[in-house]
């Protein structure tokens, strides 16, 4: 009876956190030793010098239905898979892939560079992952497969490098991560008003299975326990994110842009003689004199330095965001950072499914709440601050005439140049200080005759009631303008209030429409518990091992008739393999 020996070199993942880096393992042996067994077809096995082992090993990024079509049929999303017979023969699919440094007949490794422009015809955009990056040799997305003739296999896909090392986790600086891919859900999602498209973001991700079958098939067929190391599954998601093309939000800026224009129009009615800072004014002398007396207001009002839709530009072009959500004015978009929600979509448990329940998705709406709010907010203050800075210039004649009585003719009595120049805001708050030079508009003789006539004060006790009216003006300006600018950015609030919660309405249907159409599952593997029923994978059998599978990431979108289309990114196969 012949016996072999071996030294078991087991095969380790490398979980690469960042790019560029390069790619180390580590080892995993134990002592030689001779095994012998009589109750299988296979007597002996040598991981240290053996060949004749038949394995399997393949990679392919996208699998499964997207809305409506069968992904696996398609040639241009061909898997790269490789396959070694017992007798040394390698069959590479498909044909054309690349040899990433095959040495036969101990290994063989090829790559199959995933073709993106495959997808143009459906609604789903992975354009930003054919970004070349540092440590990727052959691209961003990838499908890898090694098989040697010692029974070590590995299978790697989405973004890896020519090692088949997995090259994003959650950690792994955005910078370095290509763009997100795209899924469009308007076709399962109910339509909802203000909102034009709905996709669901799929950052980078990537798989790996790496198998030491030999040792696997020491335990499987004699009892020897194979260490940890013998099967490592691999798997990194760089993020999710919901993105919503929302015509809603475009319009907060056009209804602000009109409500600011409309607060132009109230301020203009306060400049010209006739305006309401003349009207007043001219009220306030009448009140403050004999009501006999008639006061006739000239001159001008002039409002200066006021830039309304300067002063909130800013705010109508600068994306509001919490880190989380994110609203662009400009763009008409809403976009969700939905792993920040969740929990880790990384370092997950086998077959975990990340729920989309009321608890991760309300605070989107908040979120989103809190920000428009604080944007009215911010509008109706920018605009505030603007009038309060803007310079008014006042510079009145109030010309005061008494009426004829008998063969007495009506005469002007005096005239007061009333003038300010200062901001807004003291008119406002009560504490400009308006500045009066009256003087008698004749000889004092003939309009003191008419004046007693009439039984009024004489020209000189009316100069000075007339000089002491400032205070008196300027407290009816205050009230007349707060009532008046007040009034304006209060309707202002409320136009903006009304288009704010139309872009809440809006988000809120999507999102409570969400738990019904998507499901999602991480570190997806067929051979272990609550595996979706859809996830197959070959099982072990007579002296093959089974095959070890990692999916990244699965996707389920409802079709509309209450059936869910499952969409699998990055998987990894590594198995079986079978004994000389």
């Amino acid at each position: 009876m012949k016996t072999r020996t071996r030294s078991v070199v087991a095969i380790a993942a490398v979980a690469v956190v960042g790019v560029p880096m390069t790619v180390t393992a580590t080892t995993a042996a134990w002592n030689t030793s001779e095994w012998v067994h009589g109750e299988v077809g296979t007597s002996t096995l040598d991981c240290a010098d053996g060949t004749g082992f038949a394995s399997v090993a393949s990679g392919r990024f996208l699998s499964g239905s997207l809305l409506g079509l069968d992904l696996d049929p398609l040639a241009d999303l061909e898997q790269m898979v490789l396959a070694l017979d017992g007798a040394g023969d390698v069959t590479v699919s498909p044909s054309n892939a690349i040899d990433l440094g095959s040495a036969p007949p101990e290994s063989y490794v090829y790559a199959n560079p995933f073709d993106v422009t495959a997808l143009s015809a459906i609604n789903v955009d992975l354009t930003g992952f054919t970004v070349g990056l540092p440590g990727a040799a052959l691209g961003a997305v990838n499908q890898y497969a090694r098989v040697t003739a010692d029974g070590s296999v590995a299978g790697a896909s989405g973004l890896v490098n020519d090692s088949g090392a997995v090259l994003v986790s959650d950690t792994t600086p955005p910078a370095s991560l290509p763009a997100r891919a795209r899924v469009g859900l308007s076709g399962i999602l109910p339509a909802v008003t203000g909102i034009a498209d709905a996709n669901l973001e799929v950052g980078a991700v990537a798989a790996s299975s790496q198998v030491d079958g030999c040792a696997l098939l020491r335990d499987q067929l004699w009892g020897e326990t194979a260490p940890a190391s013998a099967v490592v599954r691999d798997y990194g998601i760089a993020g999710l994110g919901l993105q919503l093309d929302a015509p809603v939000v475009q319009s907060l800026v056009s209804t602000t842009t009109t409500a600011v224009n409309t607060l132009g129009g109230v301020v203009g009615q306060l400049t010209g003689p006739g305006g309401l800072i003349g009207s007043s004014i001219g009220a306030g002398v009448d009140a403050g004199l004999p009501g006999i007396l008639t006061t006739t207001v000239g001159g001008n009002v002039s409002i200066t330095g006021l830039d309304l839709l300067g002063s909130v530009a800013t705010l109508l072009t600068t994306p509001l965001t919490d880190g989380v959500v994110t609203i662009d004015l400009q763009a008409g978009s809403i976009d969700v950072d939905l792993d920040a929600l969740l929990p880790s979509l990384n370092n997950a448990a086998p077959n975990t499914e990340i729920v989309l329940n009321d608890a991760v998705l309300n605070p989107i709406v908040d979120r989103a709440g809190v920000l428009l709010d604080n944007w009215s907010s911010q509008i109706v203050a920018a605009l505030t601050a603007e009038l309060r800075e803007a310079t008014v210039t006042v510079a009145l004649e109030a010309v005061v005439a008494a009426p004829g009585i008998g063969i007495l003719p009506g005469l002007t009595v005096l005239s007061a140049d009333i003038g300010f120049v200062g901001p807004l805001g003291a008119l406002l708050d009560g504490t400009a200080v308006l500045t009066i030079d009256a003087e008698a508009a004749g000889a004092v003789g003939p309009i003191n005759t008419l004046l007693s006539a009439l039984g009024l004060p004489t020209v000189t006790q009316l100069l000075t009631t007339v000089g002491g009216l400032s205070s008196g003006l300027v407290s009816t300006l205050a009230n007349t303008l707060t009532t008046t600018i007040t009034g304006a950015l209060t309707t202002l609030g409320g136009t903006l209030a009304t288009a704010v919660t139309a872009v809440i309405t809006a988000l809120g249907s999507v999102v409570d429409a969400l738990p019904s159409v998507v499901s999602l599952m991480v570190n997806v593997q067929p051979d272990q518990p609550n595996a979706p029923p859809d996830a197959t994978f070959t099982a072990a059998s007579g002296e093959s091992i089974a095959e070890y599978k990692v999916a990244a990431l699965r996707l389920g979108l409802a079709d509309g008739l209450g059936g869910i289309a499952a969409t699998t990114f990055a998987t990894a196969s590594a198995g079986p393999v079978t004994a000389p």
